[in-house]
């Protein structure tokens, strides 16, 4: 087997376990009671106070940048830029996941994009909510966007999403 064939098979593989975790996320949430939606709504205002406030920091230059990228980093799998961990659907773990989702029908992923090596989130640019995006994508910034962000106010805002992350009890939600 080639090492490219056994690149894709491996990738195949962690996609699928990916999609199953996801699709765990999504029924755990809708498991939640009453006391613990109400947990994650006030730490789910905060972090997508937090993501909307670096939006309008970064989506001008990324509305500049991205287009012309010849190596996107919503790819899955392209080790000089690839942002995307092994097991995650839009990088997504539980703790982004259950404050992205709370409150908001976030859009079904587009599964046959792993196929074409592509975020599930992704047509002609992410189909996400600007303040429903994973801690892992909203981090990622690459040397073209560097180049042109005041990474020293990026990285403010940074600490302030990763706080709320931090501050966030999945343990709160299961009562």
């Amino acid at each position: 087997m080639s090492d490219l064939s056994s690149l894709n098979d491996r990738m195949n593989s962690d996609f699928e376990k990916a999609r199953e975790k996801y699709e765990i996320y999504g029924k755990f949430y809708v498991s939640l009671s009453h006391k613990a939606k109400e947990y994650l709504e006030d730490k789910s205002q905060e972090y997508r106070k937090c993501l909307t406030d670096i939006q309008r920091l970064i989506l001008p230059v990324v509305k500049k940048v991205c287009p012309t990228c010849e190596l996107p980093c919503c790819r899955l799998s392209t080790p000089e830029r690839s942002i995307y961990i092994a097991g995650s659907v839009g990088g997504f773990e539980l703790h982004d996941y259950l404050l992205a989702q709370c409150n908001t029908t976030l859009p079904d992923p587009e599964y046959e994009n792993a196929v074409k090596n592509l975020c599930p989130f992704w047509a002609s640019g992410c189909i996400l909510p600007l303040d429903c995006r994973s801690y892992l994508c909203i981090q990622y910034f690459c040397d073209e966007l560097k180049q042109e962000l005041d990474m020293d106010l990026i990285s403010e805002h940074l600490r302030k999403i990763e706080s709320v992350l931090n501050s966030f009890s999945i343990a709160e939600c299961m009562v």
